[in-house]
């Protein structure tokens, strides 16, 4: 478990504080997704001194009152990589979805679930993907959820414009965001479970599914699991 030597409440998706959107007026971007990314990179730059290790961002509430939260810098990487977590996810410390546990979790809804909630929850993504708040993907799609298994649709859902955004920097000149969604729309597209590249490292030897009894035991699986 990372020491946590401050949290802040200050980080919300698409809106800055007042100095970074100062200085985000300054240029004519001809791309909203350029601009969310440098926005997020200059809201880092303004608010942590250079010594300062390991501070917590709260970015976003479940409805249960659980929070969405990012943790900076990730302890495996440089720069202005950050660890997105979700309170329930696991029992870890610092409970962080990982891609394959996204994948996951779509894949056993594709299986399991009737096929107009799984085509809703794959424009949610797509929505997400193309910048839109995750609040108003839900609001927009909500009505059409019916899921028996898996975790519940905005706790995969409200992490996922930061996961989209810590890609977008991470691989700032190279895939970003579209480095995960391909793969969605791959299970969107039907492709097989053999077919299907879930990875968590380009080095590893085993397919990452998680058991769906194993995402079941957490808090945030559907209720009467």
């Amino acid at each position: 478990m990372v020491e946590i030597v401050r949290e802040l409440d200050t980080l919300g998706f698409n809106e800055f504080p007042k100095d970074v959107e100062r200085m985000l007026g300054q240029v004519d971007w001809g791309d909203p997704l350029n601009r969310l990314r440098v926005g997020v990179v200059l809201t880092f730059s303004l608010n942590e001194g250079r010594d300062e290790k390991y501070i917590r961002y709260n970015i976003d509430k479940l409805s249960d009152g659980r929070e969405v939260f990012m943790i900076r810098p990730a302890w495996l990487n440089k720069g202005y990589d950050f660890k997105v977590c979700v309170e329930g996810w696991d029992d870890s410390a610092n409970p962080a979805p990982s891609h394959p546990n996204i994948y996951s979790d779509l894949y056993w809804k594709r299986e399991h679930d009737d096929s107009d909630s799984f085509e809703a929850i794959c424009k949610a993504v797509l929505d997400i993907y193309e910048g839109e708040p995750a609040d108003v993907v839900l609001e927009k799609y909500n009505d059409e959820f019916d899921f028996t298994v898996g975790r519940r649709p905005e706790a995969l859902l409200k992490p996922l414009p930061w996961l989209f955004i810590e890609q977008d920097i991470r691989y700032w000149n190279y895939s970003g965001r579209d480095k995960t969604v391909g793969l969605v729309r791959k299970l969107h597209d039907g492709v097989p479970l053999s077919e299907l590249d879930l990875y968590l490292e380009p080095s590893d030897d085993e397919a990452q599914l998680q058991p769906l009894e194993e995402i079941h035991e957490t808090p945030l699986a559907i209720p009467n699991q």
